[in-house]
């Protein structure tokens, strides 16, 4: 029983990708102002989510084979430790639609240590990886803050002006960026 218990907690939030990734562009949404600004918080988050992925799975590596259950947790708990850390310095501050921002940061950071532990990767790929992530969130936060601030500044009607239509333009570059890995 123990067993199927600790495959649903696992499936609830690290494995299930669809909350990871929506809620990572949710914070990337919430958090974007103009483009300019946008640079400087992306690069707090993104260097956010690179320390609190390395420290968690330098953690989660240290763990002996009986303790592997607490994996999540420790993912967990350096996620918060992160988002505290940000919320010292004046990041993360308010809510999205009634969620706290602080736990939109949680989801990305999971997420993020979730795939890398899964590959049993060795230190020098494991670094690589937390760091193109990173990168990664990087681009798709100033991608973000790219297209809020077209829509901003377009002559649009204002009902066009809304975070359906900032997912819609999010959609269409996702669909463009997934039709090059043909190169690959």
């Amino acid at each position: 029983m123990s067993e199927i218990f600790g495959f649903f907690l696992e499936s609830v939030v690290p494995r299930n990708m669809l909350i990871a990734y929506f809620l990572g562009v949710t914070l990337a949404i919430s958090e974007t102002e103009g483009l300019r600004t946008s640079l400087v918080k992306g690069t707090k988050f993104s260097l956010g989510i690179f320390f609190a992925a390395m420290a968690g799975l330098l953690i989660a590596d240290i763990l002996a084979l009986e303790l592997e259950f607490l994996v999540v947790w420790v993912f967990f708990l350096t996620a918060v430790l992160m988002s505290l850390i940000l919320m010292f310095f004046g990041e993360l501050e308010g809510d999205f639609y009634g969620m706290p921002k602080m736990f939109l940061f949680f989801m990305p950071v999971v997420g993020i240590q979730w795939i890398m532990f899964q590959g049993n990767y060795d230190f020098t790929q494991l670094v690589t990886g937390i760091f193109a992530h990173a990168l990664g969130y990087y681009l798709a936060f100033v991608l973000i803050a790219t297209i809020k601030e077209q829509i901003k500044i377009s002559e649009a009607e204002s009902y066009f002006k809304v975070i359906p239509v900032i997912l819609i333009g999010l959609g269409v570059a996702a669909m463009a960026i997934q039709g090059f890995f043909f190169l690959y």
